[in-house]
């Protein structure tokens, strides 16, 4: 695809993207019901593991008319994503050489690849430039976003900067970067925004003077937001998107989540694969709904979150998501086969740091059996012992039951290269997982 088609699209995305936020409720969910089965239907005529896979499992695709009919649909898990890339995954007729192609580890370390069409992309961009102007950016702004890999995105004279600073290099580069970039907004991993908020000079300040933060792609905290926010003097937003779908859901102004339901459908789902009720904590099922070239239908991306039925003050159409809690993997998981938020063990770590904030510097949470608990803590320059001991209380609280937790004080953390760094992790099987608390 040429330069100048691609720029056809992307202007063509921007412009009905940003027309969807004047749309009413009733009049969203019918145009993202009505692509959601149309992508279903020309999935299983054009993609051929879709339809192996519908027939092995005796579905009519007659019958799937409308949402509620998908959950006749068996669920696509990443391993069948991987097996089948890109030869009977990706549908007929796909000219591969006018793809992007991408990929991702996540925390198994084994590649997930896939490609979506250039006009795809696109719409893409669209998505995540709309969330943007919906907190204040404006296309005159520069952004400056941390990210391991550099993205292609255009440039139009004066609008539409970027600055690429990897998020591979230390903390402290990033920090000198920032201060030559003086970027209007800054985007990145929620947990490396949040380490260069702690570790920022009053000189620093000087020249990083943004208008508005944009967290993305780990969890991360209210109260980290709210000190990011308290450092740099301004605003703190979050986004829930993946490598795979890119945008699934953002802050408005109001801080409401909205599911960006023009660009992919979401379900949240308990053990028993129904849905469940709003503010009831369930598996995040995601299928594309402007992605032909390689549809992901049902897809069991492994994370958590809350729906809600209430409506935004903001007025926007797009339903809510009252809250990301994290990785389905990231759990903890207790010998009754109860589990534990990530983003409450979070919370215990946070609040203690709140009242003392050099009380550490790093720490991380790996359970490695479901009655055992590593905790690894980096001290601070202002350390105190005795509160070890509240912090340790604070984790029996919210586990609940007996567990035996060792706290170690180390000298730093092994992350063993990973560019998103865990806070919380577990290793313990999925298998005997009740509902998440």
């Amino acid at each position: 695809m040429n330069t100048g088609l691609f720029l056809w699209h992307l202007c063509s995305g921007f412009v009905r993207v940003h027309f969807n936020l004047f749309l009413p409720a009733c009049l969203l969910r019918r145009l993202s019901e009505k692509r959601l089965i149309r992508t279903i239907k020309k999935a299983y005529a054009e993609v051929p593991f879709y339809r192996r896979k519908y027939d092995e499992a005796g579905i009519d695709i007659a019958s799937i008319r409308g949402a509620d009919d998908i959950k006749k649909l068996p669920f696509l898990t990443k391993d069948e994503v991987r097996n089948n890339f890109p030869d009977s995954i990706v549908a007929r007729g796909t000219n591969l050489k006018n793809c992007q192609y991408s990929a991702t580890t996540g925390s198994s370390g084994r590649p997930l690849k896939f490609l979506y069409s250039k006009a795809t992309l696109a719409f893409y961009i669209s998505t995540g430039l709309r969330m943007y102007t919906m907190i204040g950016y404006r296309p005159w702004h520069k952004i400056a976003y941390l990210k391991d890999s550099k993205m292609d995105y255009p440039r139009l004279g004066p609008f539409f900067r970027t600055v690429h600073i990897k998020s591979t290099i230390s903390t402290a580069e990033q920090i000198a970067r920032l201060r030559k970039a003086r970027a209007d907004l800054i985007i990145g991993y929620g947990s490396l925004i949040y380490d260069i908020a702690r570790q920022v000079r009053t000189e620093d300040l000087a020249d990083i003077r943004p208008k508005f933060i944009g967290t993305n792609s780990n969890v991360s905290t209210q109260e980290q937001r709210d000190y990011i926010a308290k450092v740099f003097g301004c605003p703190v937003y979050d986004e829930y998107s993946t490598e795979e779908t890119w945008m699934i859901a953002a802050q408005c102004r109001q801080m409401g989540y909205h599911i960006f339901t023009d660009n992919v459908w979401v379900e949240f789902i308990g053990a028993d694969g129904r849905d469940v009720q709003p503010d009831v904590l369930g598996e995040i099922i995601l299928t594309t709904t402007r992605s032909s070239a390689m549809p992901f239908i049902r897809y069991r991306i492994g994370d958590m979150g809350r729906c809600s039925d209430t409506a935004c003050p903001c007025g926007l159409g797009f339903p809510l998501m009252k809250s990301f809690d994290g990785r389905l993997n990231d759990c903890i998981i207790m010998p009754s086969g109860k589990s534990v938020s990530p983003v409450a063990v979070l919370y215990v770590f946070l609040s203690n740091i709140t009242r003392n904030i050099h009380l550490l510097d790093e720490f991380k949470v790996t359970q490695l059996r479901k009655d055992f608990i590593n905790i690894q803590i980096v001290k601070g320059k202002a350390f105190e012992p005795e509160q070890i001991d509240v912090i340790l209380h604070d984790m029996r609280a919210i586990l609940a039951e007996p567990c035996t937790i060792d706290l170690e004080l180390v000298e730093s953390i092994d992350y063993r290269g990973a560019i998103k760094r865990k806070a919380v992790e577990s290793f313990v099987d999925r298998k005997d997982m009740a509902q998440v608390q």
